[in-house]
């Protein structure tokens, strides 16, 4: 069982980290090369209750004859703290349109389940967990045994 926590919270850890660094990069590098649109908001999603996810807005953009719709994340990890506005600037990438930056940062994976870094602590903890747990079945009677005859 503390083999299954360790590994499980290590991958639960080291995915959300890969992931938040590559669309991490993946702003950087639209904000740098992405073509300025102007989106609409058309819809402001509230992430209050059991599995609903974040909060989001769903944006929808025209370019180069095509339309284009997701959701993003508002507010970053803390939520929306007003009304979103009615249009935004998303920065698209010429070659794959449907990938962007939005104004406030967030990209178009951002509202992503990995995208969280409450999954890197999550994770870190279930490690740290497993981790004790093992070194407790490896070696609880050695730890056991020296502790006894510390105390004497």
């Amino acid at each position: 069982m503390g083999l299954v926590f360790f590994l499980g919270g290590l991958s639960l850890a080291v995915a959300s980290a890969v992931y938040m660094t590559r669309v991490s990069a993946k702003a950087d590098r639209l904000r740098a090369d992405g073509v300025p649109v102007t989106a609409t908001v058309s819809h402001f999603y509230n992430g209050w209750g059991r599995n609903s996810g974040p909060d989001g807005l769903i944006v929808t953009y025209e370019y180069q004859g095509g339309y284009y719709q997701d959701r993003i994340r508002c507010g970053g990890g803390t939520g929306c703290q007003r009304e979103p506005p009615v249009e935004m600037t998303v920065w698209v990438d010429p070659a794959r349109p449907q990938e962007f930056v939005a104004a406030n940062g967030d990209t178009d994976d951002s509202a992503a389940w990995l995208n969280r870094w409450s999954r890197i602590v999550t994770g870190g903890l279930f490690a740290a967990l497993g981790a004790v747990t093992l070194v407790v079945a490896l070696f609880g009677d050695r730890l056991l045994a020296w502790s006894r005859a510390r105390a004497k």
